[in-house]
């Protein structure tokens, strides 16, 4: 069959698994947009928010790697169905919650769900195609994750007010089963990966150029959430160091536009690597990332300054996923599902890990140093790609 035509036919499920990925994000990220609801309802502290996001986060950085090791071997179309139906377990034990504690018991089995859905997603729509097909493969599966940060997210607020936060969670259990029949329909069964023990996980994980190529992502998305988890009160604060008052509607335009530049990101990523290979793609969107950064700690405080910003952000940030899951595969072979789950947990942790810098640099040295804090952390990555590149030695 010749390559295009089997990528053709493969599209169905590539968009299933990248529904599977849809669902990881709404499920990870819609509480941060239905959080004024949810807290009123449940006559919570703000923060309290944070401690749901925390408890998803962590929960499926640890859950990523384990469940790999665990069921690694498993059909993976059913393995996909089955953490889908973890999701919609969770969903369903949050929005039955009458207490905080129930709300990250049932988070905390969502997140058991996504982190067999994420991973698997990913390494399933690798073999799909071939290889030279891989990049944008993967960019289209991860292109779900995307859609969850520009349609699903502001959806999911939008609907809190409207409906409730409740109904939003109701709607995201269905969401999951309904991803889980499209897979059932168009990921063919039978497709294994191999199941890797302790063992291996540490050996992969000391592999300097494996170990290294995961410090990438988690420097990379800590940088980004550096700045990213407290982006209202950075751009409040350039605009009054702007001698400007923010507009109401400033941030949720910004993050419109973050997502919109997320769109185009993931797929500039797939082109970039298709032309210049994995490596030069990382670094070129990590260098570009670094000067954002750079250029956020002397940009003006108008609007159109920081919505460029905001793209420029967005669009680099995502051209660096599916270069970044390319690489990974190619160095890990017939492990590629254990080494993209362990992506997926330094992307968590990375998440984690930058929104905790964020909050010491705001409280320390204020917000206008957030973006500073953000490029250190970007060069790290850039040193640690560098690492990884070094040939072992004899």
């Amino acid at each position: 069959m010749p390559r295009h035509t089997r990528a053709t036919r493969r599209l169905p499920a590539l968009l299933a698994l990248a529904g599977g990925y849809f669902t990881v994000g709404v499920a990870s990220m819609s509480v941060i947009g239905f959080a004024q609801p949810l807290t009123a309802d449940l006559n919570l502290p703000p923060s309290a928010v944070g401690g749901l996001v925390t408890a998803f986060a962590i929960t499926y950085a640890l859950a990523a790697p384990a469940m790999q090791i665990l069921f690694g071997d498993r059909d993976r179309r059913r393995m996909v169905m089955t953490g889908l139906a973890g999701v919609c377990l969770g969903a369903v034990l949050c929005a039955l919650a009458q207490s905080y504690g129930m709300l990250v018991a049932g988070r905390t089995v969502m997140a058991l769900g996504a982190g067999l859905v994420g991973p698997t997603v990913s390494a399933t729509g690798a073999i799909l195609v071939d290889e030279d097909r891989r990049a944008s493969a993967l960019a289209t599966v991860f292109g779900g994750m995307t859609a969850a940060v520009v349609i699903g997210v502001p959806i999911c607020s939008m609907a809190g007010i409207a409906i409730g936060w409740r109904g939003v969670t109701w709607g995201i259990a269905a969401i999951a089963v309904l991803v889980a029949l499209a897979v059932r329909a168009t990921v063919p069964g039978g497709l294994r990966g191999s199941r890797s023990g302790a063992r291996v996980l540490l050996r992969m994980m000391v592999d300097r150029r494996i170990g290294m190529a995961l410090v990438v992502p988690l420097m990379q998305m800590s940088g980004i959430f550096v700045t990213y988890a407290l982006l209202a009160p950075w751009m409040t604060a350039v605009a009054e160091a702007g001698g400007r008052v923010l507009p109401e509607t400033a941030v949720p335009t910004a993050m419109f536009i973050y997502g919109a530049g997320g769109l185009i990101g993931n797929a500039l990523g797939a082109v970039l690597e298709r032309r210049f290979g994995a490596v030069s793609t990382l670094r070129i969107t990590l260098t570009a990332l670094g000067l954002g950064f750079a250029a956020a700690l002397v940009v003006p405080g108008g609007l159109v300054p920081l919505y460029l910003l905001m793209s420029v952000w967005a669009i680099t940030a995502m051209s660096f996923m599916a270069p970044q899951q390319k690489r990974l595969v190619d160095l890990a072979g017939d492990r590629a599902g254990l080494a993209l789950a362990l992506n997926a947990s330094a992307l968590y942790a990375g998440m984690s890990l930058g929104s905790g810098v964020g909050v010491a640099v705001h409280g320390g040295a204020g917000p206008l140093l957030l973006p500073a804090a953000s490029l250190a952390f970007v060069v790290v990555a850039m040193l640690a790609l560098e690492i990884s590149q070094r040939p072992a030695r004899a």
